[in-house]
């Protein structure tokens, strides 16, 4: 008589939990004093700090490297030739993607807003943009609840920059 032996995976007691979930709006609390929005701030200006230098410590590991011509980005040993370049074609390239080597930027793109230093609720002018600074969306709203402006971001913010309270004052300044 033969024996038949049946092998059964463990059953997990507790459900595994993903490692990544999204919030719902219910679950979400906004801060309730000035000082809780700020120090909220300083700890996300201070993670997108910590995500972008170990982003960049890695790519320093890993070879990476970004289409000059489309966004797409490849980390390995070397750009593959399977897939055409989602920009349009041009006769020398023959839909061939244009590898070279990637900084952050590609990795990780920035959305830039335009930052206008003691200017609240009044709207963007045309005429003034070449006054106005630029930030990236992260930094920006972190400034706006009252964290400090990083060093790497006050040139480009223009934060020693008076606006002009008309474009006939700008026209004189230049």
């Amino acid at each position: 008589m033969q024996m038949k032996v049946i092998y059964q995976t463990p059953v997990p007691e507790v459900p595994l939990k993903p490692l990544l979930t999204e919030i719902s709006i219910s679950e979400a609390v906004a801060p309730v004093t000035e000082e809780e929005k700020t120090l909220l701030a300083e700890e996300t200006l201070q993670a997108w700090e910590k995500m972008r230098k170990g982003s960049k410590r890695l790519m320093q590991m890993y070879r990476v490297r970004a289409c000059g011509y489309c966004p797409e980005v490849h980390v390995g040993p070397s750009g593959h030739k399977a897939q055409n370049c989602g920009a349009h074609k041009h006769q020398q390239r023959n839909g061939q993607h244009g590898w070279q080597s990637a900084v952050l930027d590609d990795l990780i793109p920035p959305r830039y807003v335009w930052h206008v230093p003691g200017v609240v609720g009044l709207p963007l002018r045309r005429e003034l943009r070449n006054f106005y600074g630029q930030a990236p969306a992260v930094v920006e709203i972190c400034i706006q609840a009252g964290a400090a402006v990083p060093d790497q971001y006050k040139s480009t913010m223009r934060l020693d920059i008076r606006i002009p309270s008309s474009v006939k004052e700008a026209e004189m300044a230049v």
